[in-house]
């Protein structure tokens, strides 16, 4: 077995088995979160943990899969002789198209299991910042009369505020307004797995890598992702579920969506060979999913009503992270 293949057959096994123990976290986690310091804590860093997320997805989508896209697609138009069609931007185009296809998706969805205009803007997610850790406990004290955080014989459970706040990272606003105006388990189920198809793209580069190197780089970003996402998706569905089996069921089935684009981009390396214009293609396309993620589902989030210097940093950090390990790339 080449190395290559057994670094994507390895990569599959560690986003599935990471996707599922920060999705189930929320079982325990929930038990912890007591205090108002503590939930304020749990919040800040969820924040500061998306913003570094937001700097490592951006650096790999400019400085590594831009540019193999490129010059994947360029090798497969000159290996075919197209040379009326190598002018011609085919993988600006496909990576646009990734991004329209993940918000056109995410848009119709929405649309379908809302029954009702999406009203201003185009883009259900929620423009709420996290805040500091201080600002987090600090705008609490309106909430006081509200019923306590650990009601006798229940199971503990995130006062509205902060569970807000906590899942904003991985749960659309419109998401969290259409559970709570219909509670069905089974439709509040399949609205979450639906917008949650994207995680097959952020697979599917992966599994297009032509390089031990490439897929390696790319695992530590999408499981970064993947880490915020699981937690964030598992915070709001445990209050959905409260069977720790159908909860447990969801996260399984949660963490094989997260997980199946690696084998699926493996099958296509190994049916196209080496310079296709398939593989190109669908490379530029999974590009276009991480420029989504990035501006969308990220930054946007974290910094449209926030002037956090920490978080600022933090993004920085993990864009430059990237840039060194993109020294460190001989291939």
């Amino acid at each position: 077995m080449e190395p290559v293949v057994s670094a994507k057959i390895a990569s599959t096994a560690i986003v599935l088995v990471v996707t599922a123990l920060f999705g189930l976290l929320p079982l325990c986690i929930l038990r912890f979160l007591r205090g108002r310091t503590a939930q304020g804590r749990a919040g800040a860093v969820l924040s500061y943990m998306n913003c570094f997320a937001g700097g490592v997805f951006m650096g790999t989508a400019m400085l590594h899969l831009l540019a193999e896209s490129e010059e994947e697609v360029k090798e497969a138009l000159a290996s075919n002789n197209s040379t009326s069609m190598i002018e011609y931007p085919i993988t600006e185009v496909a990576i646009s198209g990734g991004f329209f296809l993940i918000l056109i998706m995410e848009v119709v969805v929405l649309r379908i299991m809302s029954g009702r205009s999406s009203g201003s803007g185009v883009h259900g997610h929620a423009h709420t910042n996290y805040g500091t850790a201080s600002e987090l406990t600090g705008t609490q004290s309106r909430d006081k009369e509200r019923r306590p955080l650990l009601a006798e014989n229940q199971e503990p459970v995130l006062d509205d505020g902060l569970e807000d706040k906590l899942t904003s990272s991985g749960v659309h606003e419109e998401v969290r307004e259409i559970i709570r105006d219909d509670p069905s388990v089974f439709r509040s189920v399949i609205l979450v797995l639906a917008l949650s198809l994207h995680m097959i793209f952020e697979g599917l580069a992966i599994g297009l890598q032509e390089t031990q190197a490439s897929v390696w780089t790319l695992l530590l970003a999408v499981s970064l992702h993947k880490c915020i996402v699981a937690f964030s998706v598992g915070l709001q569905m445990r209050q959905i579920l409260k069977s720790t089996c159908e909860f447990v069921g969801f996260i399984v089935v949660f963490s094989v969506i997260a997980s199946m684009g690696i084998p699926i981009g493996l099958a296509v390396t190994d049916t196209y060979s080496e310079g296709s214009l398939t593989v190109g293609i669908l490379q530029s396309v999974a590009t276009g999913t991480f420029f989504y993620v990035t501006f969308f589902e990220i930054l946007q989030r974290e910094f449209s009503h926030c002037h956090d210097f920490v978080k600022l940093i933090l993004c920085l950090l993990g864009y430059a992270a990237i840039a060194a390990l993109k020294l460190l790339d001989k291939d």
